[in-house]
């Protein structure tokens, strides 16, 4: 089964790159950026088996419905209600978890929530 880009190829968005990607960046500019952003460590930890399990946990327990707008979707976002700022057990900790949509998400981030 073939899938087909979302979007049509452009250039990487990095001045000077010629990679074509459906992207921002090239697959080695992304990676770059991200290893450049300051919560780089953090950041790792939603690569971990763990999470991942966590996060469907989540996603199955809401029953795919975003917590705020209420929207079922197959693409949901697991949200840290309070901010965990490095607190391990609060990063962890199931009842500071919730699921939401790409752009409630966004807002709430937005709002520095």
């Amino acid at each position: 089964m073939c899938r087909m880009p979302n979007a049509a190829p452009h250039f990487c968005a990095v001045p000077g790159c010629s990679a074509l990607t459906t992207a921002r960046r090239c697959r080695a500019h992304a990676v770059l950026a991200e290893h450049a952003r300051p919560n780089y460590a953090l950041r790792r930890l939603y690569r971990t088996p763990q999470w991942k399990a966590l996060r469907t946990k989540i996603l199955r327990e809401q029953g795919y419905a975003c917590a705020a707008c209420h929207q079922v979707l197959a693409a949901l976002e697991v949200d840290h209600l309070v901010k965990h700022e490095g607190n391990m057990a609060l990063f962890w900790k199931r009842e500071n978890l919730q699921a939401l949509c790409r752009q409630c998400h966004q807002t709430k981030t937005q709002r520095g929530e």
